[in-house]
Order: C-alpha cells, then sequence, then structure tokens
C-alpha cells in the first residue's frame, strides 16, 4: 500500500475520512459508551455518516461533555468475565478471531506467556487473553496541565502506544537537517501531562536519544547548562518560556566564563505555549550569545491531553503538520460551528481514528487558526498534510474586554516583550476598587529592566507599545529591581509556564 503521507491532497482527504467512517462503524458506535448513548439520542446510525458534510449530524464535543465522566470516553466493549460498566456491545467475532490468529503465529511478539505456561487456565487461553488485554486494556494515563483548575486524564492502552503513538511521534524525524544520533536535553518540568510524556514516548518508540531534566526543581537550571555541554546535546526541548530563562542564564554563564560556549546547540523544540515570530527572534539572539551554532534553527509542536499526542514542524517556519491517518480534522466558525474553507481562520475540531483507551469525536479544541488549516504537500518534507497556519490563539481565553476594548492577550504580550530593554515582566488586570466589579478596569505592568537600559525610559516607551497595540494605556508600569525574583514568580502558580498576564478581576468580561 502506498505511504498513507505520500498520496496526492485529494486521495488523503478521502483516505482519512474513509478510515474515519469505518472506525464510527467497527469500534466507535458498538465500544463507545458516550458516542453510542449520542447516537441514539440523536437517531444516528454509523450508515449516516457517509460523506464529510455528514459529520455534521454529529455534536460538537467540549470538554465540559468529558469532564463530568472521563471514564464514558474510554472506548470498552463487553468482555467474557468482566462487569460492564455501560451499556456496549460484547466484543465481535472478528476481533476474537484476530487474537486466535495472533496467538498462533506469537503476532505481535509476546513475552508473557513464557512465565505463564503452566498456569491452570492453559496456555493458548492465556495468549489470547493477553491480546485482549493488549488492545483495549487502560496501561498508562496523564492528565492535562490543570491550568484550568480541572485536569482532565487520557487514558491508552498497549495498542496505542505501540500503534498510532509510535507512527506519529515518528514524524519529528521528517526533517531533512535531523540526524539519527541527534542528542536532546528535555528541560520540560516532570508532570504528568502530554508536554512531558511525549517527549519520553518519542524517545522509547522512535529511537531517538536524549535525557530528561524533570525541570529547574529537580536538576537546578545551573546544573542542565553544565550537562548540556558536558554531554555533547545539541537540541533542547521546552516550553518558550522557561527556554528564554534558560538561554539567559546559559549566556551569562557563558559571557562570565563558568561554562564553555553551546557550539553544538543547532536546534530547540517549543511546545504548550505560542511562539510568536518576535519570540522566535529573541530566542535565537539569546542562542548566539550562548555560543549557539549560527545555523541554529526553532521549531515548535502542538498537542492537547485530549488529541494523546503531538505534532511538529518539519522545519523552521514549516508551520505545524497535523497528521491525517490517525486523525480527522475539522475547521469550524467560532461562533455557527459551521465549517469554514480551506485556509479561512476558525476554531480546530479533530476526531480519533483507529486509537483505544481514551477516544473522541468532533472534539472543540477552543484554538482559534488564525490563518486556517490547508490540506497540501509540504515543501520542505515533501508529504502530505493539513497543515496549520499561525496565529493560534485561544478563541476565547486569548481574548479579554480592556477598559472596553476588546484586547488580544497575545498582541500585549508582544507589546510589552518586544520593547527594547525589556527583561522580564507581567501584566495585571485588575480593578481600581480592588473586588468591585462596576468599577474601572487598571492594567499594571510590572518589568524588570536589561542592564545597560534607562528603567524611566524602557517603561515609557512600554506604555507608548502597549497603547498603540491595544489602544488601551497602562495605568501604571512598576520597575522591579530583582530580575531574578520576577522571573521565578512568573512560574509559581503552575512551575510549567510562565504567567504573563494575571486577572485579578471578579468578573472575566
Amino acid at each position: 500500500m502506498r505511504n498513507f503521507y505520500l498520496k496526492s491532497v485529494d486521495d488523503q482527504r478521502e483516505a482519512s475520512f474513509r478510515r474515519l467512517s469505518n472506525y464510527i462503524t467497527d469500534v466507535m458506535y458498538p465500544y463507545h459508551p458516550y458516542y453510542r448513548k449520542l447516537f441514539k439520542e440523536h437517531g444516528i446510525k454509523p450508515s449516516d455518516i457517509r460523506k464529510p458534510s455528514d459529520l455534521a449530524k454529529i455534536p460538537v464535543t467540549y470538554k465540559d461533555d468529558y469532564r463530568p465522566d472521563p471514564i464514558a470516553f474510554i472506548v470498552q466493549p463487553k468482555l467474557p468475565g468482566r462487569d460492564a460498566l455501560y451499556d456496549t456491545d460484547r466484543i465481535g467475532g472478528k476481533f476474537l478471531a484476530k487474537y486466535v490468529a495472533q496467538s498462533i503465529f506469537d503476532h505481535p511478539r509476546d513475552y508473557a506467556h513464557l512465565y505463564r505456561a503452566n498456569y491452570k487456565e492453559g496456555f493458548a487461553y492465556t495468549k489470547v487473553g493477553r491480546r485482549v488485554a493488549n488492545e483495549w486494556n487502560p496501561i498508562h494515563f496523564h492528565a492535562s496541565a490543570g491550568s484550568t483548575g480541572d485536569p482532565t486524564p487520557a487514558v491508552y492502552t498497549y495498542r496505542d502506544l505501540h500503534g498510532p503513538v509510535t507512527e506519529t511521534a515518528s514524524a519529528f524525524w521528517a526533517g531533512k537537517d535531523l540526524t539519527w544520533d541527534i542528542r536532546a536535553l528535555n528541560i520540560f518540568p516532570g508532570a504528568p501531562h502530554l508536554a512531558f510524556f511525549q517527549v519520553l514516548m518519542g524517545k522509547w518508540f522512535c529511537a531517538a536519544s536524549g535525557f530528561d531534566t524533570f525541570g529547574g526543581n529537580v536538576v537546578p537550571t545551573e546544573r542542565q547548562i553544565h550537562l548540556f555541554k558536558e554531554g555533547g546535546f545539541g537540541a533542547l526541548i521546552a516550553i518558550p518560556s522557561y527556554l528564554v530563562y534558560w538561554l539567559r542564564k546559559a549566556a551569562d554563564m557563558v559571557e562570565s566564563g563558568e561554562v564553555e560556549p553551546l557550539e553544538k546547540l543547532f536546534i530547540a523544540l517549543c511546545a504548550a505555549e505560542p511562539l510568536t515570530d518576535s519570540l522566535r527572534e529573541y530566542i535565537k539572539g539569546l542562542v548566539m550569545r550562548a555560543g549557539g551554532r549560527d545555523d541554529f534553527r526553532l521549531v515548535q509542536g502542538y498537542g492537547m491531553t485530549e488529541m494523546k499526542i503531538a505534532f511538529y514542524e518539519c522545519h523552521e517556519n514549516s508551520n505545524i503538520h497535523l497528521n491525517p491517518k490517525y486523525f480527522y480534522w475539522e475547521v469550524l466558525d467560532p461562533e455557527t460551528n459551521e465549517p469554514v474553507a480551506d485556509g479561512e481562520p476558525g476554531v480546530l475540531v479533530f476526531s480519533h481514528i483507529d486509537w483505544r483507551g481514551t477516544c473522541f469525536l468532533r472534539y472543540y479544541t477552543g484554538d482559534l487558526i488564525a490563518g486556517g488549516v490547508r490540506w497540501e504537500r509540504c515543501e520542505h518534507c515533501g508529504l502530505t498534510y493539513p497543515i496549520m497556519y499561525p496565529p493560534i490563539m485561544r478563541a476565547k481565553k486569548d481574548f479579554t474586554k480592556l477598559k472596553g476594548t476588546r484586547v488580544a492577550l497575545m498582541e500585549l504580550i508582544s507589546a510589552v516583550r518586544d520593547t527594547p530593554g525589556v527583561y522580564q515582566f507581567q501584566s495585571i488586570l485588575d480593578k481600581e476598587v480592588s473586588g468591585d466589579e462596576f468599577s474601572r478596569d487598571k492594567l499594571i505592568i510590572r518589568l524588570a529592566v536589561q542592564d545597560g537600559f534607562e528603567p524611566d525610559k524602557v517603561a515609557e516607551d512600554v506604555r507608548k507599545n502597549v497603547k498603540g497595540t491595544t489602544e488601551v494605556t497602562p495605568d501604571q508600569v512598576i520597575i522591579e529591581p530583582d530580575k531574578e525574583k520576577l522571573e521565578l514568580e512568573l512560574f509559581e502558580k503552575t512551575g510549567i509556564k510562565a504567567e504573563y498576564v494575571v486577572e485579578n478581576r471578579p468578573v472575566h468580561l
């Protein structure tokens, strides 16, 4: 069969939908508690989903649908000897026939039976049962980072990890500039969320080499920098805000002679936060100060807990390549939930294809893709993908009303960060009378200034930039004398992402 990722746009799009339609018929409708119930309530039959436009018959799934009962989103056929938690079908005969055949030909290779041959249930039964468990039994879960205050889990089976995860994560190697001997330092904080486990999955299933620091609370940043140099690392994997902190520290250590230049540093993979053009350039400037390679490039990843995997750029500025084999992608108008044309802005919606464990149909990510999604062949890697064009922002969360003006928070952040002389900052949205939702809005900016810059001049430039970008003038710019203290405070709340904007108003407008 021709490589799925080499198909023409039309062939791949049709094949992706056909795989989704078969998946709904064979797995989701019979074995998924939530969607089986949803289809029945709405009078939908799997045979009704014949063409992409028919997907509109399936209601969009939101996080609020998932949060109350995550177990109902795990595909779970009724199995002999197991009590059923929900109204799902008994496992089908074609699945059982597959397990019997696998047990005879030992595919996939299974070592567990070597230690169970004398159990009274018998050698053959043990091997068949093991293969049932491999496909359907949850063996791992992690949760969202919890920035909403209510983390939700994503469950994986053995089949997920050795099938869709392995193939999808391997897309990292589509980058022509990467070699098999690349060595990466993972400076994501150790926590049960996708951003951390995605890197582990990449190492274990895609033969990538690296070391996981578990973040600055486990391995201090200064020690990480020494490890990078001593271990001959060439790549960093990080959240952008922590990468800035790490590179600043590295540049200072190089310039003071505490560590030799990081001359092997040639690439960084960033995820979990937006990566604007201005931030890209700022990071590259820090890399040059730290002694990195002149051809350093910065690529970004994109994912979320519910997706169960992340996606990447194959090359700097190639834009995010979304997997079309194990996902079906839609872009919907945020007001009407109607599909938009290729390349038009809208909210990204996905459906899983051929996964087990936690699975979704038409899951609303809440991410507004300003440049839309275009299904096309990438000029860099030569493969066909739905490609996501930035900027990417939260359809609701990344906007706010401030003094009656609709403000894009990423624009507010960029307006401050891009001001010459700004070392670090935090914007605080408050009320003139704290706690009084009816008093006027107040914008306060805490500012740490780079050495060699006049604080009052930087503060005035920040006021002008914020006013020019957002049409809102800061009420107060506070100069913070301790740069390091402010930088550390940004990570106090989550320990993962920098909190550049703090909402202190009693009602979000």
